[in-house]
């Protein structure tokens, strides 16, 4: 078994209080990291926080909004000085659910400042904290989703978003391959997250009985035949920030239980 030892290491997880971004930064902690969670809710950040073992610390951010990313990369900045780890992965669930015809300006601009234009924010500044020690480098690593690998109907917007997360990351790999500076992209497909449960009850108006039949669906399209643990995304996470392959840059890891293996 891999031994992670992310002892000194700095390490900022956007969106980290629940779901996938909460298994990552409670993973990244306990095995030595201090960790940093941004995200807008601060009563679910410490709540999240009070159930992980090791130095976690919550900024209060909304990644979309260019004075809060300032904010917080300052913060950062004042505090600590530097930057080895970030996990970009603050979404919103907006541009889902109509045909691309009939969504709205305003739902367009909100998911892409949501989904998109808030990683390239948070990336910009990233890079910059982690080029004042280029000697030390550092791992970025955008959370993107199996439904940026191709089109997704009645979703097309969010879709566009996840795609565009991973163009952002295999770009800013080739700008820095001459660095020590490593980003790479983690694609999930269903976790088992407050998010999906989510969107399965809006799916099904919360009965019980049509709840298990989706859940059941669901796990027909994965040949593992389960929806995954978020538990297994947060150790891919660690395995690439662990610096145990640095050849590796600007790859796409998929993470989907082998669901897109019959269409890639």
């Amino acid at each position: 078994m891999i031994q992670f030892d992310f002892s000194g290491k700095l390490a900022l997880v956007t969106g980290g209080s629940s779901g996938l971004g909460f298994a990552t930064a409670k993973a990244l902690a306990e095995h030595g990291a201090t960790v940093l969670i941004a995200s807008r809710s601060q009563t679910k950040s410490q709540a999240a926080i009070e159930k992980i073992d090791g130095e976690v610390h919550f900024i209060q951010a909304d990644m979309s909004e260019m004075a809060d990313v300032h904010h917080l990369f300052d913060e950062i900045n004042t505090r600590y000085g530097r930057l080895d780890i970030a996990i970009n992965n603050a979404a919103g669930e907006s541009g889902i659910g109509k045909p691309l015809s009939r969504f709205e300006e305003a739902e367009f601009d909100n998911t892409i400042n949501t989904n998109l234009k808030s990683v390239w924010l948070c990336m910009k500044r990233e890079i910059e904290l982690m080029q004042q020690h280029p000697e030390a480098g550092g791992h970025i690593v955008n959370v993107s989703s199996v439904n940026g690998l191709g089109g997704v109907e009645y979703g097309s917007i969010y879709a566009a978003t996840k795609a565009g997360v991973i163009a952002l990351a295999k770009s800013a790999a080739l700008e820095l391959v001459g660095t020590n500076i490593m980003v790479d992209v983690l694609v999930p497909g269903a976790f088992d997250t407050p998010l999906l449960q989510k969107a399965m009850e809006t799916q099904t108006g919360g009965d019980p009985d049509k709840l298990l039949l989706i859940r059941q669906q669901y796990e027909q399209l994965i040949p593992k035949g389960r929806i995954g643990y978020p538990e297994e995304f947060a150790s891919t996470i660690m395995w690439i920030c662990s610096g145990k392959s640095p050849y590796m840059s600007g790859h796409t890891f998929i993470i989907d239980g082998g669901m897109s293996s019959r269409m890639r």
